[in-house]
């Protein structure tokens, strides 16, 4: 089964582009301590992230017929995210503020969310294929 899609493959250029701009606006924020472009750079990216990861992923339905196909947008998501968050700091494009031990944290959190998701992808994709239990299609 073909897991890597074109409609996988343009979030994931969609995700780079919106995480490093994220990472600019969120070390600016910090940098010059304005709560309010911190705020609005993480919901604004956070939005998008969904928008376009919910507007993909309806996309891909039509090409690959499982039940929870979220999850591959999920990791798709988590690993740009990290790696983009974590190279920031590590080549200092971060703020004087940050440190890595905050993008650390934030992957091991979410990491333990993706780990659960997975878990449910498991268990739905033996029994479903578009909602519908494989003993109903084999009858």
């Amino acid at each position: 089964m073909k897991t890597i899609t074109k409609q996988l493959l343009i979030f994931a250029m969609f995700a780079t582009v919106f995480t490093i701009i994220f990472r600019y606006f969120l070390s600016y924020g910090i940098e010059n301590q304005s709560g309010i472009t911190t705020t609005i750079s993480a919901v604004t990216y956070g939005i998008l992230m969904f928008v376009f990861g919910w507007y993909f992923g309806l996309k891909e339905i039509e090409f690959l017929p499982i039940y929870d196909i979220g999850f591959r947008f999920h990791l798709t998501t988590y690993l740009i995210h990290n790696v983009f968050s974590l190279l920031w700091i590590v080549l200092g494009f971060g703020s004087k503020f940050e440190n890595i031990n905050i993008p650390i944290k934030v992957a091991f959190y979410w990491g333990i969310s993706l780990i659960i998701h997975f878990i449910y992808f498991i268990l739905t994709r033996k029994n479903s294929i578009n909602n519908i239990n494989k003993e109903d299609i084999f009858e």
